[in-house]
């Protein structure tokens, strides 16, 4: 092999060295017609000095010369044509040679013309034949550009390894896919370039060199160069690759990187997990927890979690965290520790991610706090509730992590799914409570109803009972009052009942106005145990009041304060088995009072402690069957407490262990006390008795008969009409001094009839007292805007209308008299 190497080394140098002569030659043609006479001279001078004459081997000679040298099919025609004319002149010119026969000539001569025109056929020949090599070439070289072109700039990694499995060729896109250049792999073997696969791929490439068959469609896994972290997928085919006699000289590989489909179908399972995840939950903070330790083991982070932000309080706090090989970081922090750039962008609905919190320059100045949490590199995905930022998803990374825009838009589909889960169970469960509350509050009002028809059974049954023996002749009376006080007292606990219903929908409405004022404690203390008194008394009760030598005073409404400690009281005393023990304690702690409330009574179970001040609740139905009572006393405690700016709580050790109500009232301060109201004596009223003529006007003939009765009973001139025009045509003709109108009377309400009274110059000083039963401060506000004086609520008593009455004026100046609201 080397002596061939050798020989044809010199026959090429050999070769080479001729070729530039014939040019040369070719390239200057003047030279070369230049040598056609000269060889014209040069045969006659060798026919004359020669006896044979060696012009035919002269003509040979150049004659080849020439056919070879010229270049172009022309030039190699005319050339030899020109050869063949000179030997024809040669054969003519040459003096003959007496020993040489004339055929020889002949033959000589002709053999030289053939040669020349062999020699130019083959010449013209070869030149085709190199002109078409060159074509081809060319083509060849065009076709090798092409191709090189397509191999380097082919979207899929290509290489070519030969039997030995060493890389004789590869492209810019198989080398960067393994993060090196294709320098790196020329030369080296499988094994050597990528040791970390070659356990996988060398199975390949022998079953295709094994086999002669190609490989296709197999899967490779390996890491990203520089990401170690994540896993690179590629679709590997093998081909084998022969030469003409059928050996194989290699295998070559195309390579389809599929990472990001396979990162693709990855993140599509991952959220249909989530999805179900979701789907199926219950409850807010294991949905939070599952979904930071799927989508940290899903991205293999170092921690993953949601975060609770108080921006009242710029904290946050971590409830729980995914944390597989890094301490949790539970717990309470500053808002301000995250960087203010990443708050105002998270405040903004902004996702941040951070790769390097040393080189970010929104977070270099809090390297220090990220350092101390274990955190280099992060991602904030922040979730809006009102346009205001009240969580977070956060992913970390303990290392510098260069976030991926797939990792990052991930990231913001799971906590933006996340966070409509969770605004969707919070809705779910504040429906299930308003649900629960609904059919509570259902169930708690056909009670209620049925609890107030028994309420209402009792007191008139009673009433009609009396009605019924006063009615039958002939019965003898021991008490002639005795029917008189039962009617009486049943009114009264009617008209209490009433009135409580009226206070709870005020207040349920926001419709009571309490009139408040500077308030000696020990005066509302004292109001409120008197009234209960009678029912302590009744049922055999120890009361104990304990209270302090020093003034206490709040500002507040003295009969809606009373009411309080009273219900209070009468709850003790209603609830605790006779003979029992109330206690009544009153202290001042600091700017705040607080009255204690405790007996020996039936006691609460703890279930049902959070429910004792809700509407119409009831602990023992049982109990309170034969108790009385729609269940609002406590409601009215805990809602007027309220309302004084105050709050109520309840204690109890449980059933038959007694209860114990605590009220908390603000203090007056003493320097308030300077500013209190000073009541105006000189009003100029009078108390004395006195004839006044008064027209009452309602559309209940029996009602309105009934209190004229009592009004002709004390002297006064009384006329009655049954409806709002007579009442106008009534006083227009009587002129009264005082006029009680019902509001609801027919053909002319009481406020149109107020309003046609004082249009009249004879109404403008009368008394109008409205006598309705609606009590609202809405109602108050109508009648007082229609030109009433005061607004008694049915059932009034008469000693109310009486009072009001006493306190009219002589002369007629009703400027003080007004605005009674009773």
């Amino acid at each position: 092999m080397p002596t061939d190497r050798s020989q044809t080394s010199r026959h090429s140098g050999q070769t080479t060295s001729v070729k530039p002569l014939f040019s040369a030659i070719a390239t200057h043609g003047w030279l070369i017609w230049l040598l056609v006479p000269l060889l014209l001279v040069f045969m006659f001078v060798t026919d004359i000095w020669t006896p044979i004459g060696p012009a035919l081997p002269v003509s040979y000679i150049a004659g080849l010369l020439l056919v070879v040298a010229l270049p172009g099919t022309r030039e190699k025609i005319l050339a030899a044509a020109t050869c063949t004319i000179l030997t024809i002149f040669n054969y003519f010119l040459s003096p003959p040679m007496p020993d040489v026969p004339s055929w020889i000539y002949i033959v000589n001569h002709g053999l030289a013309v053939l040669m020349i025109w062999t020699v130019t056929i083959l010449g013209l020949r070869h030149r085709q034949v190199q002109e078409v090599m060159r074509e081809n070439e060319r083509v060849a070289n065009e076709r090798l550009a092409q191709l090189n072109t397509i191999y380097a700039s082919a979207p899929v990694g290509l290489c070519f390894v030969d039997r030995d499995l060493r890389y004789v060729s590869i492209n810019d896109a198989l080398a960067e896919m393994n993060g090196r250049s294709p320098d790196y792999f020329l030369g080296k073997t499988v094994r050597d370039a990528m040791p970390e696969l070659a356990d996988t791929v060398e199975a390949h490439y022998r079953r295709v060199i094994d086999t002669g068959y190609p490989v296709i469609d197999e899967e490779v896994q390996g890491v990203i160069p520089g990401r170690l972290k994540e896993r690179r997928y590629s679709l590997c085919s093998y081909y084998p690759v022969h030469n003409e006699s059928g050996e194989l000289l290699g295998v070559n590989v195309a390579v389809q990187d599929i990472t990001r489909r396979k990162e693709a179908e990855a993140d599509t399972l991952f959220l249909l997990d989530l999805g179900e995840c979701i789907r199926f939950a219950a409850n807010t903070d294991e949905l939070l927890w599952a979904v930071a330790v799927a989508l940290g083991e899903h991205l293999k982070v170092s921690r993953c979690g949601f975060i609770e932000v108080d921006a009242e309080h710029d904290r946050f706090t971590v409830q729980r965290d995914y944390h597989p090989h890094v301490p949790s970081l539970v717990g309470s922090y500053p808002l301000s520790a995250l960087s203010p750039s990443v708050i105002s962008a998270a405040r903004s609905g902004q996702t941040t991610a951070i790769a390097d919190v040393d080189g970010d320059e929104r977070t270099v100045e809090y390297v220090k706090t990220y350092r101390q949490l274990g955190v280099s590199a992060f991602t904030v995905a922040p979730m809006l509730r009102d346009g205001k930022l009240v969580s977070a998803l956060i992913v970390a990374a303990t290392d510098r992590y260069q976030w991926s825009e797939r990792e990052i838009g991930l990231i913001n589909v799971v906590a933006e799914r996340t966070w409509l889960a969770v605004e969707k169970l919070r809705l779910d469960n504040a429906l299930r409570e308003s649900d629960a509350a609904l059919r509570d509050a259902d169930r708690r009002k056909d009670e209620f109803l049925a609890t107030l028809a028994h309420e209402l059974r009792n007191p008139l049954s009673l009433i009609r009972n009396v009605v019924t023996l006063e009615r039958i002749p002939g019965i003898p009376e021991s008490d002639p009052h005795w029917g008189h006080d039962i009617i009486d007292r049943q009114v009264n606990y009617l008209t209490r009942l009433t009135d409580d219903l009226f206070d709870v929908s005020r207040i349920t409405r926001e419709k009571l106005v309490l009139q408040r004022e500077p308030l000696n404690l020990a005066e509302v203390i004292g109001a409120a145990v008197e009234s209960s008194r009678p029912l302590i008394d009744q049922r055999h009760h120890e009361l104990t009041v304990t209270m302090s030598q020093d003034s206490v005073y709040v500002e507040a409404d003295r009969v809606r304060l009373t009411q309080v400690f009273m219900n209070l009281l009468n709850n003790a005393a209603k609830y605790t088995p006779s003979p029992g023990h109330i206690w009544l304690n009153v202290e001042q702690a600091g700017d705040t009072v607080v009255v204690r409330v405790k007996d020996t009574g039936i006691g609460i179970a703890p279930e049902n402690l959070p429910h004792v001040f809700d509407l119409f609740y009831q602990v023992d139905r049982s109990f309170t069957r034969s108790e009385g009572g729609l269940g609002l006393g406590l409601t009215l405690v805990h809602r007027l407490a309220g309302m004084h700016g105050g709050n109520v709580e309840v204690r109890s050790d449980g059933v038959n262990r007694g209860s114990e109500f605590i009220v908390h009232l603000p203090v007056l301060p003493y320097e308030s006390l300077q500013e209190r109201f000073e009541e105006d004596s000189g009003n100029g009223y009078t108390t004395g008795n006195r004839c006044r003529r008064i027209l009452v006007a309602d559309d209940f003939p029996q009602s309105a008969e009934i209190l004229a009765r009592l009004l002709r009973q004390d002297g006064n001139e009384v006329q009655v009409a049954q409806d709002g025009i007579e009442a106008v045509e009534t006083a227009a003709q009587f002129r009264p001094d005082v006029a009680v109108l019902d509001l609801a009377m027919p053909k002319l309400n009481g406020y149109e009839a107020a309003r046609m009274i004082r249009e009249q110059p004879w109404g403008k000083r009368m008394l109008l007292i409205a006598l309705s039963g609606w009590g609202h401060q809405l109602d108050r506000q109508r009648t007082k805007e229609a030109g009433f004086d005061a607004h008694l609520t049915k059932p009034a008593k008469y000693e109310t209308l009486m009072e009001l009455l006493a306190h009219l004026p002589e002369d007629g100046q009703l400027a003080a008299a007004r605005s009674h609201e009773l």
